[in-house]
């Protein structure tokens, strides 16, 4: 006996790759071959609609999306969900890669549950969710919740049994590398976000109103920040403990200067370096107004730490922490014989206790200093990044490179 609803994921599996390829005309030969046998819906239509944009043919893309629409069943008031899997890559990225789905969550009407578990760096073996290792839940809901029996889910690589799996079709496959806005409006009760997806991707597509599609979204990204990254209770305690113990100086400006290995170098929008002289500049300023002031130095490279003492002595402050003796070690992450759970416990203490700071210097193009920018509402003129810290428009757009497999532990 034919499996009917196979064969129709299949069918148009093969369509939306043939769409991804711009082969509009084997995407159409096989949407309509559903339709002529009696199997269309709400899908097949949206995606007879792109087809037909392409083509130029507007009034067709119309009369498909209406009937997409019509298709469409009502969410009938039952809760549907988002499940934001790990991205698998820096701490600060993944959890921007979470907050922007955190975002999809809100803007399409779903209850989010981040689940932080085989892809991500910043767990043990035998821990399968590190999310709740730093903060507090965003909903009552885990991933057992999407588990259940009989929920539809989107996309079709993901059923109720492999949801926890590592790397399923992430980059190559049938469904791989999908970005969020193919998630804003589906009518499954589960879907669920892999890979990483900017927010210039989401934001355009999000209702009306909604304040991440203004032109500088980053004031409201820095509220998603301050909003659901609250610290577990023992980090809160363990952040207060460290702010009293090496932030008796007021005021104080923190630092961030990270080691300038070469994937750091490529991934910023200038594709240079910033040397350490850079960032003395600055606080050399600082202090010609603050001539009292501490300094909050948070570094992944042991050099920088003798150089700024060597430079301004014991107003430098600093966490002992793991860090790269050289540049050719490059980052921490990708180096297996460090502890995922210490390293993350050591990146959240110093970005939050940066952002406790009164002042801060860091680099535009990581994803640690763009969180201490985002933890705190900071007064006009406080907070200085270097340089954007958007991608270059000539580099890779959406294919982050993901380091977990080679580093992360599968049990």
């Amino acid at each position: 006996m034919v499996d009917v609803p196979s064969l129709v994921r299949q069918t148009q599996a093969h369509a939306q790759q043939a769409l991804q390829e711009g082969d509009l005309s084997r995407a159409t030969r096989l949407l309509q071959r559903l339709h002529t046998a009696g199997l269309a819906d709400a899908t097949s239509h949206q995606m007879l609609a792109i087809a037909a944009i392409g083509l130029g043919l507007f009034e067709p893309a119309r009369r498909h999306m209406d009937a997409a629409r019509r298709l469409t069943p009502a969410p009938g008031g039952r809760e549907r969900f988002l499940v934001i899997r790990a991205w698998g890559a820096g701490f600060w990225a993944d959890v921007l890669h979470t907050v922007h789905g955190l975002a999809l969550a809100a803007a399409s009407g779903r209850t989010p549950i981040v689940h932080w578990g085989l892809e991500s760096r910043y767990r043990r073996a035998g821990i399968e969710n590190a999310w709740p290792l730093y903060f507090e839940p965003v909903s009552p809901h885990t991933i057992a919740t999407a588990e259940a029996e009989g929920l539809s889910i989107f996309p079709p690589k993901w059923t109720g049994t492999n949801l926890r799996a590592l790397r399923v079709n992430k980059d190559d496959g049938e469904w791989s590398s999908l970005s969020g806005m193919y998630l804003i409006d589906r009518p499954e009760d589960v879907t669920v976000l892999d890979f990483f997806t900017e927010l210039d991707d989401l934001a355009p597509w999000f209702p009306a109103g909604n304040e991440l599609a203004a032109a500088d979204p980053e004031p409201a990204l820095g509220r998603l920040y301050r909003r659901y990254l609250r610290l577990t209770p023992d980090l809160a305690s363990e952040l207060d403990r460290f702010e009293a113990a090496l932030i008796g100086r007021r005021p104080t400006i923190a630092m961030h200067y990270r080691t300038q290995g070469l994937p750091k170098v490529t991934e910023a929008v200038d594709r240079k370096g910033l040397g350490p002289e850079r960032f003395a500049e600055a606080i050399d300023r600082y202090l010609a107004s603050h001539p009292d002031a501490g300094i909050y130095l948070m570094t992944d490279f042991a050099p920088a730490v003798l150089y700024f003492r060597e430079r301004y002595g014991d107003r430098v402050a600093c966490r002992e922490v793991t860090r790269v003796a050289r540049v050719e070690d490059q980052s921490l992450e990708i180096h297996q014989q460090h502890d995922g759970v210490t390293l993350g416990r050591e990146v959240v203490l110093d970005t939050f206790l940066a952002a406790r700071c009164d002042a801060f210097i860091g680099d535009g193009a990581s994803g640690v200093s763009q969180a201490v920018t985002r933890l705190k509402d900071w007064p006009e003129g406080t907070a200085t990044l270097f340089r954007p810290g958007h991608a270059a428009l000539a580099g890779q757009i959406r294919r982050h490179a993901d380091p977990s497999p080679w580093w992360n532990p599968t049990s």
